[in-house]
């Protein structure tokens, strides 16, 4: 239980951090979290100019790996919502 917690703590710094590199003056980050016995549900927002993560280039493997993959490898799963222009 202690390596998906740290699994979902690190994956949930990388998506703020990406985040904050990402929407420029767009102003906040925001998390935020629901916790009980059975699921931990993390939510990171941000009012950047949005993407299309399907456009990501190969290379670009933060949210790949970093996100998407480790809450995987830990049993969790990981969603990045963004469409350009929102």
């Amino acid at each position: 239980l202690e390596k998906n917690a740290a699994a979902l703590v690190a994956a949930s710094r990388e998506a703020m951090t990406t985040a904050a590199r990402h929407a420029g003056q767009a102003g906040p980050v925001r998390l935020y979290a629901e916790i009980d016995r059975k699921r931990t549900e993390v939510f990171i927002h941000d009012r950047g100019p949005g993407f299309d993560p399907d456009a990501v280039p190969d290379d670009r493997r933060g949210g790949r790996d970093s996100i998407l993959g480790r809450m995987e490898a830990h049993g969790g799963k990981a969603e990045i919502r963004s469409v350009p222009g929102e």
